[in-house]
């Protein structure tokens, strides 16, 4: 869903660039007429550019050019009359030596160079060099093309049939878009935010300005795209929203190999510039470029980074010396995004998987227009850094949030615009404003949008109602079909305060099921909120809740199928919510409830037998993720980057003779969850779960293991959906504990590319329960278990064979192995649903 915006945003993935430029050239090798990638190009006034990995490069002469110069190792430099010519053709000699000598000698000292640079990145990255930084930045976007370079016929469309072609249509789209491009851009975003940064409370951005062509309201996930690392010195350097392996991480020199390619002067200090590009096998994981290091402090100048696959992207950043703080710092950064011209699959965003857009064409379809549009069509990227102060006082509140949308931001005028733009805003920017705007409302794009992202998270929006569409139907074996409806007020209905009810009714238990309730928001900056509850519904036996948990949506849930042990439960209870910091948040809650379990079940304590109990108890629970990344905005905390690990612990005190309670008991519940995901493989999940109990504890204040193995004879019979985090070969109501400890690790591989379509993926999986439970004859009518001699399986899910669809194996072994060997074997489906991102 994060990435859905971007994809309406871009309006297709298949972009490439097309610039138009004065003078053009290609530099090859005189005898071999190989291109010779990142040759470097000085002009007569000392500006420099260098060619690209096709030996190709272009300048802008505006100024008058009479001259350049071509040098690059191991050649002879060249100086050529510029005379106006549109494309130079450039062929270098060369040198005495001999060339595979010298190749060898600037490997070898571009090893070292890049070893003094890792060696010295603390010494010159600005967040270990610095104790504190701020700066303005103004970036922009534009998606546009050339109209020049775009065959504006009008096209028609024929279906190839077997008596040849059938006339369908009239296609005006390179004639419309064309005529458009002379007057406006596709698409124009710009945004100006304050950089301020402490060690002691990391980075902070703040957004004061944003300006979306189409949209009132700014979108979220388009803000917090990081088209560009702000450092290189970072083990991950990010490009276009991909991670790459950055060439002076700790994995650099196992990953490229390096190139001296050339000196040259950057602000008058001497710099070498250095080729580095993947090692065999390590494409997929890192880039290709040129590091500008300076030759005194090892820090870098200027980075040129490249990814040549189904798109090409360029980035460009430039840092500026600082002598009083003897350390280079970043710029401005520059990115062109546009179609490749081969077929190497490339990942954007983390997300989106982009393949090669000729095995996407539909050959039954031709057209009289040969020109595809979408080979001209580029994005650029441009952000410049300005305003900076080194190592001055900074004001950072609230630690923990990394951007902070100001309520003003979006609103701002054109004189707050002009304070802050490089250049003035041109004709063409300003008419693809209107062009866009008038677009988006004549169409109701942004609703449409806003509708979208509501339908991808569960709810089907009204003007003031969100109603969930996923409680509409669902089926467990104790209720049957469960037929509900649930809504809740959205923020057009009130940004402060929020209703909810839903009710829900068993076609098999015959029953109706209801809950209300209501929550006014004190603080949206610390998300303090204060709500009311009342529910009359059935719960898991055994199961446990951490309060803290927002809202999961699933198209449906696994392990609701076989359920079939609950109790009827009528729970009153008011909370109190709130963020100590945007990594830890909070809630207390105050509860009292009436249970009576579905089934025959006697509980006995101190000479007293309860089929049903009351119980009031208080519980507070902590949710603590220590690396996630945060942006503040109106609507209150938004999640840009969710990082592991993630701890979450709960605590409950049920108080005997409190509004008529039943039982005194307490409950201390902890969940860590991890993840371990090197680029481009498969990741490595961890997730613990513990809990241990005291006092008077019915079963249904004991904890199961999430089990999840329906009864049945034969292993077909207990064909089902499998969890994501449950036992598979665990029966229903075979263990409960009073105190237990689960550990669970996955190993998600890579998929497997086997066709375009079909892309399986393997999963191993094993988990382990132990656990124990005090006074079970305390409990009478029904039977359990312990775990007090540990539980153990292991298996391996195929999934995403067909549509979302796989299958999940898994082995019972260990102290509780069953004798009939059917019974320790699971096998279910799977399905993740998932949009292809």
């Amino acid at each position: 869903m994060k990435y859905l915006a971007v994809l309406i945003f871009i309006f297709s993935a298949k972009i490439c660039v097309a610039q138009k430029v004065i003078i053009t050239g290609n530099v090859k090798d005189s005898e071999t007429h190989v291109p010779l990638s990142f040759a470097t190009i000085t002009t007569e006034n000392g500006d420099n550019t260098i060619t690209d990995r096709n030996g190709d490069f272009s300048l802008n002469a505006n100024n008058g050019l009479s001259s350049i110069e071509i040098s690059y190792i191991g050649y002879q430099s060249k100086i050529i009359a510029v005379d106006n010519q549109e494309h130079l053709n450039i062929l270098l000699d060369k040198s005495i030596e001999a060339l595979n000598e010298v190749v060898l000698e600037q490997h070898n000292f571009a090893q070292t160079i890049i070893k003094n640079a890792i060696a010295k990145k603390k010494n010159n990255n600005p967040d270990d060099a610095l104790n504190t930084y701020s700066f303005n930045s103004y970036s922009k976007l534009i998606i546009t093309a050339n109209p020049d370079s775009i065959n504006g016929a009008i096209d028609s469309i024929f279906k190839v049939k077997r008596k040849g072609l059938k006339f369908k249509k009239v296609d005006s789209t390179s004639y419309e878009l064309k005529r458009q491009l002379r007057k406006s851009h596709l698409y124009i975003t710009e945004k100006v935010s304050n950089f301020a940064y402490s060690k002691e409370k990391e980075k902070r951005e703040t957004i004061l300005g944003t300006k979306m062509a189409g949209f009132k309201k700014p979108i979220y996930e388009i803000l917090t795209l990081e088209m560009q690392s702000f450092s290189f010195y970072k083990d991950r350097y990010k490009v276009f929203g991909t991670e790459f392996i950055s060439p002076l991480g700790s994995k650099a020199l196992s990953t490229y190999n390096y190139m001296l390619i050339d000196t040259i002067a950057e602000q008058n200090r001497k710099g070498y510039m250095v080729h580095y590009f993947p090692k065999k096998n390590k494409e997929q994981i890192a880039l290709e470029g040129v590091l500008y290091i300076d030759t005194k402090s090892f820090a870098v100048q200027k980075i040129i980074s490249q990814l040549n696959a189904t798109i090409d992207v360029q980035a460009v950043q430039d840092y500026k010396y600082f002598p009083e703080n003897d350390i280079w710092f970043p710029t401005s950064n520059k990115l062109i995004v546009g179609k490749g011209q081969n077929d190497n699959v490339v990942t954007l965003f983390g997300k989106l998987r982009i393949a090669t857009s000729s095995k996407m064409e539909d050959s039954t379809f031709v057209g009289t227009n040969p020109d595809d549009i979408t080979k001209h069509i580029y994005l650029t990227s441009e952000i410049n850094n300005f305003d900076i102060a080194l190592n001055k006082p900074v004001t950072i509140e609230r630690r923990g949030t990394a951007i902070e949308l100001l309520d003003a931001a979006p609103k701002r005028d054109e004189e707050f615009w002009n304070q802050y733009r490089k250049a003035p805003i041109t004709q063409k920017e300003e008419e693809t404003y209107k062009a866009v705007d008038s677009l988006v409302d004549a169409r109701n794009f942004e609703k449409k949008i806003s509708f979208i992202r509501k339908v991808m998270v569960g709810y089907v929006s009204t003007k003031y109602i969100d109603f969930d569409y996923k409680s509409l139907l669902k089926f467990n074996r104790y209720e049957g079909f469960r037929i509900g409806m649930s809504a809740v007020t959205n923020n057009t209905f009130s940004r402060k305060y929020k209703l909810h009810a839903y009710g829900a009714y068993g076609t098999k238990d015959k029953d109706f099921k209801y809950g209300f309730g209501a929550e006014s928001r004190l603080d949206k900056y610390d998300d303090t909120r204060i709500g009311i509850n009342y529910k009359d519904d059935l719960v898991e036996t055994g199961s446990l809740t951490f309060i803290t948990d927002g809202r999961a949506f699933y198209l449906f849930e696994p392990r609701l199928f076989n359920l079939s042990q609950f109790q009827k439960v009528k729970d009153i209870s008011t909370y109190l919510t709130h963020d100590f910091t945007p990594k830890l948040s909070s809630k207390f809650q105050l509860s009292h409830q009436d249970v009576k379990p579905t089934y025959d079940y006697t509980y006995t304590n101190d000479g007293k037998t309860y089929t049903t109990y009351q119980s009031s108890f208080i519980t507070a629970s902590f949710q603590w993720n220590p690396f996630n990344k945060y942006m503040q905005t109106n609507e209150g905390k938004v999640i840009i980057d969710n990082k592991y690990p993630q701890f979450t612990i709960q605590a409950s005190q049920a108080l005997r003779n409190i509004f008529d309670s039943d039982l005194s008991f307490s409950k201390i519940a902890l969940r860590a969850r991890h993840e371990i995901q090197p680029l481009n493989k498969g990741k490595t999940t961890f997730l613990f779960i513990g809990g241990i109990s005291f006092g008077d504890l019915p079963i249904m204040e004991l904890y199961n293991a999430s089990p999840n193995q329906p009864d049945g004879e034969k292993i077909m019979n207990r064909f089902s959906v499998a969890g994501r985090d449950s036992f598979e070969t665990m029966y229903f109501n075979e263990f409960f504990s009073d105190r237990y400890a689960i550990l669970q690790a996955k190993h998600f591989f890579k998929r497997f590319n086997i066709t375009q379509k079909f892309r399986p993926e393997l999963v191993l999986i094993s988990r382990f329960a132990i656990g124990n439970v005090s006074e079970k004859q305390q409990h009478e009518g029904i039977e359990f278990s312990s775990l007090e001699n540990g539980y153990l399986e292991s298996g391996l899910e195929i999934n995403k064979i067909l549509k979302g669809f796989g299958l999940n194996f898994m082995y019972r072994y260990g102290a509780y192995h069953l004798p009939n060997f059917e019974d320790n074997v699971s096998f279910k489906f799977t399905y993740y649903f998932s949009l292809g991102f």
